[in-house]
Parts: structure tokens; sequence; C-alpha cells
């Protein structure tokens, strides 16, 4: 394995390296990101440790800054992650223990944090494959629970997610971090409104699937074939009216306790499993 080189290392990229402190604005800006305090319109997400780092290098996303804390570099996996940061950052800079753990989220330290720039989808660019499976989500507003979902699209090779009624914001540190990196792969797509969706659903003809607890039909009894939308309702709130009025399915996960339901994010797996399993001709 490479040995660990801090020094060498510093010295080759010396002319990129810039030193900064605890109130500079970089720094700033990251406490509003991991805070949740940043405008979601400029779509920066910040992440934190090895692990996200290592999800990060795997996709094309845009890294506009990388800060990494040499004090903090103990291991070789850490290092080559500096390493490959140090060519794919737009702007590199190097912080003090003390700084990193200031603005730190972990129990420990890694050293690495960055900001990047969630890709922004637009409808009209988006490409299917045949017969697609799209999951909307309808108001949700807990960002952990966004994030799952978006862990399960990923999962399960759903085509697109997209949101109507938005509450969380994109950037959300809960929302990236319970993704699992699929918020950096998986197309979201934002619409203005329901009835934008919903018409742009039934124009690419798209069957409709409503998750809904006062359904008749359990989501075993359904075959799904053609171009399938999941929609999946507020966690307070369910799904919006304007749905029920264009032609639909409705379908349940039946509750066999005390609970009226399960978590959102789970019910959307359960479903979400059993559209894909049938559609791709798999047996549980």
């Amino acid at each position: 394995m490479k040995h660990i080189d801090m020094n060498s290392l510093l010295e080759e990229h010396k002319t990129k390296l810039q030193w900064i402190g605890g109130q500079h604005a970089k720094i700033k800006q990251i406490k509003n990101i991991l805070n949740g305090k940043s405008a979601d319109s400029a779509m920066f997400f910040a992440i934190e440790g090895i692990w996200a780092h290592q999800k990060l290098m795997k996709t094309n996303i845009e890294m506009d800054s990388f800060l990494f804390c040499p004090e903090c570099i103990y291991s070789e996996e850490a290092f080559h992650l500096v390493e490959k940061s140090l060519k794919k950052a737009k702007n590199v800079f190097i912080i003090s223990k003390k700084v990193m753990e200031k603005i730190s989220q972990e129990d420990k330290l890694d050293g690495l944090v960055s900001i990047g720039l969630l890709p922004h989808h637009k409808i009209e660019f988006l490409k299917l494959k045949k017969h697609p499976v799209i999951v909307v989500l309808d108001g949700l507003e807990q960002a952990g629970n966004i994030g799952t979902i978006i862990r399960t699209c990923d999962g399960a090779g759903v085509d697109a997610i997209f949101i109507c009624n938005k509450k969380a914001k994109l950037t959300n540190p809960k929302l990236i971090k319970a993704s699992m990196g699929g918020v950096f792969t998986v197309p979201i797509i934002e619409f203005s409104n329901v009835t934008a969706c919903i018409n742009w659903l039934s124009k690419h003809n798209f069957h409709i699937y409503l998750a809904d607890t006062r359904a008749n039909r359990t989501y075993k009894q359904h075959e799904y074939s053609g171009n399938i939308a999941l929609v999946i309702g507020s966690e307070r709130y369910g799904i919006s009216k304007e749905w029920y009025n264009y032609p639909h399915q409705q379908l349940l996960i039946p509750m066999h306790g005390i609970c009226d339901s399960l978590n959102v994010g789970i019910a959307t797996a359960v479903i979400v499993y059993e559209i894909k399993m049938q559609k791709d001709g798999s047996v549980l």
C-alpha cells in the first residue's frame, strides 16, 4: 500500500492550497449548509467523512470546495481521498483540527469536508427507458424520510423521482446522509404543482398508483405493467386531492397490529420492490 506522506503531498499542490481560519467565509458557508440555513436554489450541499467522499468520487458531481485537516488524516484510505479530491475540487482549503472540530457533525474526525453541487434535472431532458417506474413524492416533510426513499429508489433501479408540494430542501444534510449517495445518482425533478405533474404523466401514458390506507386492494393484488407512477403522500396529510380526480388505482399495505400504517420510507420500499420484482420477472 502507498505510504502516507502528507508533507510531500502538500508541497506538490502548494500553489492550489490555501490555509483558512474559523472566520473565513467558506467555513461560514459550510456551517450554514450543515445547519440547513443555505438557500436551496443554489443546490450546494456539504458532506463529511471517508464514506461520503468515497461515494462522491464515484459520480460526476461538481465538487465546488474541498477542505481537509492534515492532523486528522490517519488512514491510507483518507489519504487517497485527499489525493483524488485535490484533483477533482475547484477550490481546496486546509484547516486546523480546532476548526474541523467546530464544523464537524460526526463523532469521529476523518478530516474531510466538501461542498458539492447537486445536479439540476429538467423534465424536458429526462430520458427514460422502456416501461419506466417513477416515484412521486407529494408534500413529504421530513428530510430523513425523503433521503431514505431516494436510497430505496437507487437500490431498486427506479428511473426518476418527481417532487410535488415541496416541503424539504434537497440539500438538507439529513436528506443527503439518509440517501446514502442515492441523491447523487437518481434523477430528481421538481414540479411547480400537482396538476403539472399529472399532466406530464398522462401525456406519457403512465398508470398512476396511489398509496392509500383506505384502498380496497393491497399492493400484492395489482399487476404492474407499462409505465408506472407510484404516488406517496405527506406523512401528516397524505396525498393531495387533485390526484383522485384523474384515472388511478389505489393500493395499501395490510396492517395486522395496532399501528395504522408503516413509516413512509419503509412503505415506499415495500411497494417499490414489489413493482420492480413483477416488472423484472423476479419472484420473492
